[in-house]
Parts: C-alpha cells; sequence; structure tokens
C-alpha cells in the first residue's frame, strides 16, 4: 500500500479561509512601499473576485489537498492583500498635499467627536481670562461644504484656542460650524519605541490638521447635533452636570472614560496609578466591557421573558440573545467604537448566534470572525497597539482554556469539594464557587503570560503586582461599577443620577486600594528591549505555559521564569559586544533632546518642550526612548536654559526615570533639583545637583564631559545666551552641545578655547537660527555633522536657509529632525566613521517619500 492510497482529501476549512484573509490583510501595512496606484488596485481586486466566479463555476482539481489550498488558504491570503492594498492607497491619497500645508480655508464643517475642552492658557502658559470662561479647545470634524471642493468629506483634527464662553458652550459632538481654519498636513515626531502620532492619524483617515482662524473671521455656530454623536455629547453633559441630585461625582472622568472612551480628562496621577498597578487595560472599552453589558441584558433579556409569557412560543433564547446584541452594539456606538470594542462585538454577536441556534462554535472561529472583520473595516488596525494586546489576551485565554467546556460537561474536571457530601446543595455551590474562583485566577494568569512580551515592546517594562491587583479590580469594576455605570446612561432622572452616584462611590475605593497596595507592592518594572534571542526564547515559553493542562512537555515553559527574573537585573538586557558612543537627537519638535550613551553610563541634554495642555516630551518621547533602548538609570540630566522647549518635559523624565545627578545653568538647578519646574517639590529629586560652569569636567567611564559655558554660576539659567555648553569626549570622538547660544556667545567661545581641536558631531545652536551658527563658530569647531532639532514647517523656520547654506560651504554632513525623525550616530571601537540612522528611513510605506539618511539638504521651506 503506498502513501498515496492513505492519504485523506480535505475539505476547505472556514476557520483557515478566515486566518489566511485576515493574514493577507494585516500583513499590507507592514510593507516597505505600496506598488502600482488606487486605481491598478482596485482593478486588481476585480480580477481576483473574477477569477474566484470562475474558479465556482469552471474549476475541478484533481485532487482535494489542492482544492484546500486554493479555497482555504490562497484565495483568501491573495484577496485579503489586494483588499488591504486598494484600501491604503485610498488612505495614502486622502491626506492634504504637500503644497497645500500651512494654508487657509473657509469650510463648513460637522464635529465628529467629544470636543476636550479645557481653560484657555496664553502662548506663555497663563491663564486667559478664566474669569470669564474661555476655553482652549480640539476635536475632529468633517468637512461639509467649503471653497475647495477636494475638502468634501474629509476628516481633519483641529485646536481651537481662547473660545469665548457662548461659542464654547455651542461647541459640542455633531455641531456644525462654518469658520476659517489653518491646515497643515497630518504628521508627528518619528522617534523608536514612542507613541507614533502620525501612524495614529493615518489609521483613523485624518486628511489634515490644524487650529481654528477665529481672527481672520468670527466663526459661526450654524445648528446643533443630533444622531449618536449628540447622544453621546447628552451623556457626557449627564455625568458632568452638577445637579441637587448629583451634587458633583468625584469620579466623572473615570465614569466618562468606561461608559464614552472619553479618556482626555483623567489626570495624570490616576493614569500613572493604573499604570504601575497593571490596571490602566480598565479604562480601555474592551471585551470585559462589552461582555458584562450583553451578559447583564442577555440575563435581563431572559427574566422578562419570563415575566411576561414571551417564551412560550418559538425559541425560548431569541428575546435574550436580541437584547444582549441590541444592548452590546449600543454600547459599542456610545463607547465611539475603538478596536477593541469592535472585536468584542462581533465575538459576542458570534457567541449569542451560537447560543440562541444552540450551535458550537470554535474559539478559534470566533476569533478568526472577529480578526477579519476588524481588518476589513480597518486595514491598518495592525498598527495600532491596542489591536495586539486585545487579540493577544483573547487568544491566550482561548489556549489556555482549550477543551475546558468539554472536559466540564463530560465531569472529567471538577474542582475540590472540601468536605462537602455528594449531591447537597451547599456542597455543590461550594464547588461551583472554587471552580469559578480557580478559572478567575487561570485567567488572569493567562493573560498575564500573553500580554508579557506585548508589553515589554510596546510600553517597555510590565506590572509585576497586576496579576494579584487584577482578581480583585476585574470583578469589581465588571460586575458592580460597570453596570451602575451603564445603567446610570440608560435610567433617566434621579434614578440614573443615584446609580451613577453609587459607581462613583466605589471608583474612589477601588483608587484607595489601589493606591494602598501600590505603596506595599511592587509595582512597574521598566524593562528594556531583549535582545532577538531572549524574544524568541520568551514568546516559546509563553506559549508552552499557556497551553491546556495535560499537554506533553508544558512544565518546559518554566523556563521562562529564570529569564524574567534576570532581566530585572541591572544591565541584565544589555547588549554585550565592544565599546560603543551613540549619540541620539530625539524628533521633538520645536525643542532639543540628545541622547549620548555608551556600554556603561547615560546622559541626556535636554527634555524637550511641556504645552498647556499637560503633555510634555520628557514622559511622551524621552523616557520611553530611554527605557526601551537602555532601561538603565539615568547618570546625568543637563538643561541647558530654562526654556520652555528645552526644559518643559523636565518634570515627566523625573517621574519615569531614577535621575543620579542634574546640570543645569546657575540658579536654575537648584529649582529643578527640588523635582522639576513648578512642581513644588512633587517630584523625586536627582541625587546631587551642581551648576554646569567653564572649566568643570566630569567623568563616566571613558566618557569626558568638558563644561564650556557659562563662565558665572550666578546666573538665573532663563535666557538663551545662559545655555550650557558641553563637550563630550570618548576614545577621540568628540560631540559638541550647544543648547541657544547665540553668534555673540559663539565668539567668545572662540576667544576663550583658541586651540579647539575639530568636532565630529555638532548639535546646532539654537536650532538653526539666523542669530546663531556664525562663521566663527563653524571656523573654530569644524564639525564633520551637524543636526538640528526643529518642528516640521514651524512658523520660526528653522533651520535658516543662510545656517544651512554655511554649515554646507564648510563640507559638514547636515541632518534635521523634521526631515528625518530621530537621528542616531554610533560610534563603536573599531569604526572611525559613524553609523548614522534616521528614524523615517523606516520601511513604512507611508514614509516611502523620505530621502535617505545621508546628510543632504536639511531646510524644510
Amino acid at each position: 500500500m503506498g502513501w498515496g492510497e492513505i492519504t485523506l482529501a480535505r475539505t476547505p476549512s472556514l476557520v483557515t479561509g478566515i486566518w489566511s484573509l485576515a493574514a493577507g490583510i494585516g500583513q499590507v501595512a507592514l510593507w516597505p512601499e505600496l506598488p502600482g496606484s488606487v486605481e491598478s488596485a482596485g482593478l486588481l481586486l476585480m480580477g481576483v473576485i473574477a477569477l474566484t466566479a470562475l474558479l465556482l463555476v469552471f474549476s475541478r482539481p484533481a485532487s482535494g489537498n489542492a482544492r484546500w489550498l486554493v479555497w482555504s488558504v490562497i484565495l483568501p491570503f491573495v484577496f485579503g492583500a489586494c483588499w488591504a492594498l486598494h484600501s491604503n492607497h485610498e488612505v495614502l491619497k486622502q491626506r492634504l498635499p504637500d503644497v497645500l500645508h500651512g494654508t487657509d480655508h473657509r469650510i463648513t464643517m460637522e464635529v465628529s467627536s467629544l470636543p476636550q475642552l479645557s481653560p484657555a492658557v496664553s502662548r506663555f502658559g497663563s491663564n486667559f481670562h478664566l474669569s470669564t470662561g474661555h476655553k482652549d479647545g480640539r476635536f475632529t470634524a468633517r468637512v461639509i461644504d467649503g471653497e475647495n471642493p477636494v475638502f468634501l468629506g474629509q476628516v481633519i483634527r483641529l485646536r481651537w484656542y481662547r473660545i469665548g464662553p457662548e461659542l464654547a458652550q455651542n461647541l459640542t459632538a455633531g455641531s456644525r460650524w462654518k469658520l476659517v481654519v489653518r491646515l497643515k498636513q497630518p504628521r508627528g515626531s518619528l522617534n523608536p519605541h514612542t507613541f507614533d502620532y502620525e501612524t495614529w492619524l493615518l489609521q483613523r483617515g485624518i486628511y489634515a490638521t490644524g487650529y481654528v482662524r477665529d481672527r481672520d473671521d468670527v466663526p459661526q455656530f450654524i445648528a446643533a447635533g443630533d444622531g449618536m454623536d449628540a447622544l453621546r455629547e447628552r451623556v457626557r453633559d449627564r455625568i458632568s452636570r452638577v445637579t441637587p441630585e448629583n451634587s458633583g461625582l468625584h469620579q466623572q472622568a473615570l465614569i466618562r472614560a468606561l461608559l464614552l472612551g472619553d479618556k482626555g480628562d483623567v489626570d495624570a496621577r490616576t493614569r500613572d496609578l493604573l499604570r504601575r498597578t497593571g490596571t490602566a487595560h480598565l479604562l480601555a472599552i474592551s471585551g470585559l466591557h462589552v461582555g458584562m453589558v450583553s451578559g447583564i441584558f442577555l440575563l435581563l433579556g431572559g427574566l422578562l421573558g419570563r415575566l411576561f409569557g414571551l417564551f412560550k412560543k418559538g425559541n425560548p433564547l431569541f428575546w435574550p440573545g436580541g437584547a444582549a446584541l441590541i444592548a452590546a452594539l449600543a454600547y459599542t456606538l456610545l463607547s465611539g467604537a475603538p478596536l477593541s470594542a469592535q472585536r468584542a462585538l462581533m465575538m459576542t454577536f458570534v457567541v449569542i448566534i451560537a447560543l440562541v441556534h444552540r450551535r458550537r462554535f470554535g474559539g478559534g472561529l470566533a476569533l478568526g470572525l472577529a480578526l477579519a472583520s476588524v481588518l476589513l473595516l480597518q486595514p491598518l488596525a495592525v498598527l495600532d497597539a491596542g489591536f495586539w494586546l486585545s487579540f493577544v489576551a483573547v487568544g491566550a485565554l482561548l489556549l489556555r482554556f482549550r477543551g475546558r467546556t468539554a472536559r466540564v460537561e463530560s465531569g472529567s474536571e471538577e474542582g475540590p469539594v472540601g468536605n462537602a457530601i455528594p449531591g447537597n446543595r451547599w456542597g455543590h455551590r461550594l464547588r461551583s464557587l472554587t471552580i469559578a474562583c480557580g478559572t478567575a485566577i487561570q485567567s488572569q494568569w493567562a493573560i498575564l503570560i500573553g500580554l508579557l512580551l506585548p508589553s515589554v515592546l510596546i510600553f517597555s517594562g510590565v506590572s509585576a503586582s497586576g496579576l494579584l491587583l487584577n482578581l480583585v479590580a476585574i470583578p469589581w469594576v465588571g460586575l458592580l461599577i460597570l453596570p451602575l455605570v451603564f445603567l446610570g446612561a440608560v435610567f433617566p432622572g434621579a434614578v440614573g443620577q443615584l446609580l451613577w452616584w453609587l459607581a462613583d462611590m466605589q471608583l474612589s475605593w477601588l483608587l484607595g486600594f489601589l493606591a494602598y497596595a501600590d505603596g506595599r507592592l511592587p509595582g512597574w518594572q521598566p524593562l528594556p528591549l531583549p535582545p532577538i534571542a531572549v524574544l524568541s526564547f520568551a514568546a516559546i515559553s509563553c506559549f508552552i505555559l499557556l497551553l491546556p493542562r495535560g499537554f506533553p512537555g508544558r512544565g518546559l515553559g518554566w523556563c521562562l521564569v529564570p529569564v524574567v527574573f534576570a532581566s530585572l537585573l541591572p544591565g541584565a538586557w544589555q547588549r554585550p559586544g565592544e565599546p560603543f558612543l551613540e549619540v541620539t537627537v530625539l524628533d521633538v519638535g520645536q525643542g532639543l533632546s540628545v541622547v549620548a550613551a555608551t556600554d556603561g553610563h547615560r546622559i541626556l541634554f535636554d527634555t524637550g518642550a511641556g504645552s498647556d495642555s499637560g503633555w510634555d516630551a520628557g514622559s511622551s518621547i524621552v523616557a520611553p526612548y530611554l527605557m526601551a533602548e537602555y532601561g538603565t538609570p539615568l547618570d546625568l540630566l543637563a538643561v541647558s536654559h530654562g526654556d520652555r522647549d528645552h526644559a518643559g518635559g523636565v518634570g515627566g523624565v523625573l517621574a519615569q526615570m531614577e535621575v543620579g545627578a542634574l546640570a543645569a545653568p546657575g540658579r536654575l538647578g537648584e529649582r529643578l533639583g527640588r523635582g522639576g519646574v513648578g512642581t513644588d517639590g512633587g517630584l523625586p529629586a536627582p541625587a546631587r545637583h551642581f551648576p554646569c560652569l567653564a572649566g568643570r569636567e566630569d567623568v563616566l567611564g571613558e566618557l569626558k564631559v568638558q563644561w564650556l559655558w557659562p563662565e558665572s554660576d550666578g546666573v538665573d539659567g532663563e535666557e538663551n545666551d545662559h545655555s550650557c555648553v558641553a563637550l563630550l569626549a570618548w576614545r577621540g570622538i568628540r560631540v559638541l552641545l550647544t543648547g541657544d547660544i547665540s553668534d555673540k556667545v559663539e565668539r567668545r567661545l572662540k576667544v576663550a578655547y583658541p586651540e579647539f581641536e575639530q568636532v565630529d558631531l555638532l548639535v546646532a545652536p539654537h536650532h538653526g537660527s539666523r542669530s546663531s551658527s556664525s562663521s566663527a563658530l563653524i571656523r573654530w569647531a569644524r564639525p564633520g555633522a551637524v543636526v538640528f532639532s526643529a518642528g516640521y514647517r514651524h512658523h520660526f523656520g528653522h533651520p535658516h536657509p543662510d545656517v544651512v547654506a554655511r554649515y554646507g560651504k564648510a563640507g559638514a554632513s547636515l541632518f534635521n529632525t523634521a526631515m528625518t525623525g530621530a537621528v542616531t550616530l554610533s560610534w563603536s571601537g573599531a569604526d572611525a566613521e559613524p553609523r548614522v540612522v534616521c528614524a523615517r528611513n523606516a520601511p513604512r510605506f507611508w514614509l516611502a517619500e523620505v530621502p535617505l539618511c545621508t546628510g543632504g539638504e536639511a531646510s524644510v521651506r
């Protein structure tokens, strides 16, 4: 008997086909370039559909295996790839053209998001007519009319500064306005290991960003909103409104986050507490929230059906299932339909349909349907961190409990019964409770293991207390708080306010519990990005640990434990090898932040900007980059001077990282040494601080820091010409950091250090402004490479073309973070020339037009 005689023919598999479709869609988002055009991609998609139709009619495969391969793998994958190719071409096409960047347009728009309003501030950070109720706002809108027809139907992201009280009152979701806006290309800072705002805009189909030009023309309010956006606005208003029944909810922001997905007003302290305790996922509208809402209405539908006798005829599960689906859909729409809620809605739909029709759907089919449905609607969803966290968590649960239902139904898996008598009612309840508790613990264990590596890769750390605290927080939120929040929106008047008051009280208790536990349990553990070998080993170990009980060799997964504990040791995941020097000029927009690292030490020079809204580059860009890339405490933080674009992120860095020493000019160091600007000592202070004073030298291993300016420690440190000037020297490599000094200081440096040797890298003074980078500086420093840190097409116009021309004439290689993103120059012990890496040269199709990182033209005009 030959092998061919015992081979069984395979029939096409629906589950395999769905997963192949999802894989075909998702992988296109990772292509470095998109071939063809939107038209050619559309023709290709139609061709695949036509080929599929022809195969259905005429094809007769010779073998079952060939038929399975074609229909279950090849055709779904190719169709998915063509679908994504066409969709992604459309996304690229629907972006503001370069020629329209910075232009003004009169449009009629409809607000399509919940506007985020905050007290207005002036350009310099002070309150702007706070007593008169002026507001600053940001929101998303859809253009419904305008002078330029190309804008019709496009989605734009806008800011509106200093809105008058009457206009602010009318700025609600769904409202329509006629106004003048200045539009910009959808662009953001690009740095390794940090939030990619530009990709976030791309995923959501944002055509342009910009702001309202209310000085050019008074905005006209046309009409209030209607539909789902207006309903969300009314619910938010009910939560925020102070009435006799509601004297003011203490946790309004959390209730809005749980119900509406509106997390804009959750304060930084609460966010940080949830992050440290591993419970930040509770604010994301996810399967927990959608599942609990649908479960509540499944139960209520069943009770009402029995009460009113609706089940006398037909399927008794029809009404409860319908109520559950409608509630899940309503909650998803009310929350703004984020990706995690869409996935949960699709899985809920599959489960409810299977329950109503008394069919058993496999977990792989349910998860695959949800995955394919989300990607069909949003092919770029794979670029979102929440996509991976959501689907990996569900996949971990399905893998861990695979086959569990069948064992329980057959009676082969029972929980411990203690001394309970078989058949005894209380013994049965105790056994059920024990099984439920064991399942909850195993569920949290599965999620912890499943999300361990995604957490390290995305957030550069894990919460050591998350497993224990989630055993309390998840059922508390899911069974007690979330039902009250949702039912509070369903019931009007005093009843709804009472339900929200009960939820508010429990949220306060929960935060108190988490704060108490956070002070006594190990919390967030920052971890650097592991090497590929460790990452692969840990991924295999996690997969083995998640396998169902009884799987052969499952115990080998515990080899993950020494990897995890070893990774917590200082320097455990640091790359071995020869000594190196890496200098990274981060892309912080119109600001400055430079990281210098050797194999044993880390220096940070400036921290980027901080905004009036509370955002700062220190916590959003600088600290995440340092923790992911190096993971060790910061040896030295140097702040060149007190301008917000250089010192605005100090508080964010101090809040997230251990800093050994802080250097700053004159008296500025004393203020920063107390824990950050404007914090009244509310942040951890560095171990020591000292003024950067000309003539001082600090040694960190082979890295020497020579301070060249200022000449006095009596300056206040706020002026540009008070900036610290530092020369970094490592094995003959010289890097000059100059802050915002002007040509006046540049000439004094040339006089003070006449025998100054050539530098390999110069970070241009004052972002390349016309008042700096004089010919005297260039002849004195003779830089081999120059990096400008500036904002993309910023109104300051940095770097100035004359400055760029001067450096180019001197033969220096020129880089501009506005064009290239973060720029890293690295030297190793054996290399004389630096290796240069630019963040915008990453292999992503929406960055395909970025010039190579070759050190050429640096002007952006």
